[in-house]
C-alpha cells in the first residue's frame, strides 16, 4: 500500500512507499526443503538470540526424543503389524542398543520416523547428516526400550517432560528472542528441521565448514535487522497517535 502525501509548495501529490511496505510487496524467496541455506536461513531469523539458542540446543531433541516415546500411543503403526527385525551381531553387541531388547530392532512408527528424519538430513547435508545418523536411530530404539520396560510409568513421565520442554521454548521466543515460533510460519521447519538445525549450529561452534557457517550466518543477521526495522516502522504510527494525543490543548 503506497500513502499519498501533498507537497505544500506545488500542491501536487506524490507516492510514497514505507519500510514496511517495500516489505509487503517483494515477492518471496521460492525455497528447497533440499537446500540448506534456504531452510537454515529462514529457521536462523526465528532463532538469533544467544539464550534462545541453548534453549533449543537442549529442548528440540529432549522434544524429538520424547514425542518418539509417545507416539508408541498410535494405533495406526501397531509393532505387531509391522513386526521386528533382528540387527546384525555387531550391533546387538554395542552399548548403544542395550537394555532388555537390545537385539531386537522393532518396525514401528517411533523408528520409522527416525529413519526417515535420517534420511533426509543425509539428503540435505551428507556429512553432518551421517555424523547425526547414530544419534538419531538410537532415538528410535531406545524409545522402543523405555515403553517395553516401563510400559504402565512411560506415557506421564514423558508427557511431562515433553510439555515443559516446549514450554521453555515458548518463552525463549517471547522473553528473549521477542519473535514468535517458526511452527507459526512455517509448521515444517518446527516439526522436522528443528531437529537438524540444532546440530548443525552445534557443528558451525565446533567449526563445522566456517566458510558456511559465516555466510549463513551474515544472511541471517540481514534478515533480522531488516525484521526489527520493519517492526520499529510497524509502531512508529501508535507512538506518533499517542504522543499527539498527550499534548496539552
Amino acid at each position: 500500500m503506497r500513502l499519498p502525501t501533498e507537497e505544500p509548495s506545488s500542491g501536487t501529490t506524490t507516492t510514497t512507499t514505507t519500510a514496511i511496505d517495500q516489505e509487503n510487496e517483494t515477492p518471496l524467496q521460492s525455497t528447497s526443503i533440499f537446500n540448506l541455506e534456504d531452510q537454515f536461513l529462514f529457521y536462523g531469523q526465528y532463532h538469533h538470540n544467544p539464550t534462545n539458542i541453548i534453549i533449543h540446543l537442549i529442548c528440540v531433541p529432549v522434544i524429538f526424543f520424547t514425542t518418539l516415546i509417545l507416539v508408541h500411543r498410535s494405533f495406526f503403526f501397531d509393532k505387531t503389524v509391522l513386526g521386528s527385525f533382528d540387527l546384525p551381531d555387531l550391533l546387538t553387541h554395542t552399548g548403544i542398543y542395550g537394555g532388555n531388547n537390545g537385539s531386537i530392532y522393532e518396525l514401528n512408527l517411533a523408528t520409522l520416523t527416525s529413519l526417515g528424519y535420517t534420511i533426509y538430513f543425509i539428503l540435505l547435508e551428507p556429512i553432518a547428516g551421517l555424523l547425526y545418523s547414530p544419534i538419531l536411530l538410537s532415538f528410535g530404539h531406545w524409545s522402543n526400550v523405555i515403553v517395553s520396560s516401563y510400559p504402565s510409568e512411560y506415557f506421564k513421565i514423558t508427557l511431562i517432560i515433553w510439555s515443559i520442554s516446549w514450554i521453555l521454548q515458548f518463552i525463549g521466543h517471547g522473553k528473549f528472542e521477542k519473535r514468535k515460533p517458526a511452527l507459526i510460519d512455517n509448521l515444517f521447519q518446527s516439526i522436522v528441521l528443528a531437529v537438524f538445525f540444532v546440530w548443525i549450529e552445534a557443528l558451525f561452534f565446533l567449526g563445522y565448514k566456517p566458510a558456511l557457517a559465516a555466510s549463513i550466518h551474515r544472511k541471517i543477521a540481514v534478515a533480522v535487522a531488516k525484521f526489527k526495522a520493519s517492526s520499529s516502522n510497524r509502531n512508529q504510527p501508535h507512538l506518533d497517535r499517542f504522543s499527539a494525543s498527550s499534548k496539552p490543548t
